[in-house]
């Protein structure tokens, strides 16, 4: 997509970069799907509920994302034997994958915390421009495309991606400060409400034309105020990782002093 004579090489009919394709339903679900897949067992004692299938859900995700890159470079008459396959497999294989997260924990109540709450419930967010692409691939009536896609990237990032940060984010700076004690994820009640209501607002004023400024500027005030918490939380860690740090090297010079001596 940066070098756009690729497009007289390779005939490509609409050299656009599909970036939001490329980026999030290919490199950020492969990479939050690997997060999910090695940090399960630390956060739930559990194991996944199908391990063998994450090859599976792997492929399904990485050629699902090549298909959704390719179906807007191609003649507009064989775009949809990539997009719609390649929606279908990304489809599927986040489906699987959630699956697998969700079964072992399903009754388990205490595993379920707001943490874990923005985990699951940030791919809320993730599939719902995959539900309603369909909808514009086929131009269905009463669904504006361009109104569709010139907002539902901001709802994919603030709503899918924040959430999944605001767990994650959290959680490995804990790790990195503190190996020794015991790290929860990130977030809490309020920025989990917060998140979900401004990814309702967004959404909403795509559909609800003459409310859309009051709509959009109430959903990036909820997401303002859904990082607050957050926000804390993660100074916090940088303080008192910055003091633990500062504390426990004067103790490991004067322990290696003492070491030498005798």
């Amino acid at each position: 997509g940066l070098y756009l004579d690729w497009s007289r090489v390779l005939r490509i009919a609409v050299p656009i970069e599909v970036h939001i394709h490329a980026n999030n339903w290919g490199f950020m679900a492969l990479v939050f799907a690997g997060t999910l897949v090695e940090l399960y067992p630390r956060l739930t004692g559990r194991q996944l509920a199908s391990p063998g299938a994450i090859k599976a859900v792997f492929w399904m995700l990485a050629l699902g994302a090549l298909g959704l890159v390719a179906g807007p470079w191609v003649e507009s008459g064989f775009a949809l034997y990539f997009s719609v396959p390649g929606l279908l497999l990304h489809l599927g294989g986040t489906l699987w994958l959630l699956f697998c997260v969700i079964r072992p924990i399903w009754t388990t109540w205490r595993t379920w915390s707001p943490g874990m709450w923005h985990l699951v419930t940030s791919y809320v967010w993730f599939l719902a421009p995959v539900f309603v692409a369909p909808f514009i691939i086929f131009k269905t009536p009463g669904f504006s495309g361009a109104g569709i896609e010139a907002n539902a990237p901001q709802a994919l990032v603030y709503g899918w991606v924040m959430h999944f940060g605001y767990a994650t984010i959290p959680y490995f700076l804990g790790r990195a400060f503190f190996p020794d004690r015991e790290v929860t994820l990130g977030g809490n009640w309020f920025s989990l409400f917060t998140v979900h209501a401004g990814g309702v607002c967004l959404w909403a004023s795509i559909f609800l034309l003459p409310y859309q400024g009051l709509l959009q500027g109430l959903a990036y005030g909820l997401w303002v105020g859904s990082s607050i918490p957050i926000a804390g939380s993660v100074w916090r860690s940088l303080k008192d990782g910055v003091a633990n740090a500062e504390a426990s090297g004067p103790a490991r010079g004067a322990a290696g002093r003492r070491h030498e001596a005798s």
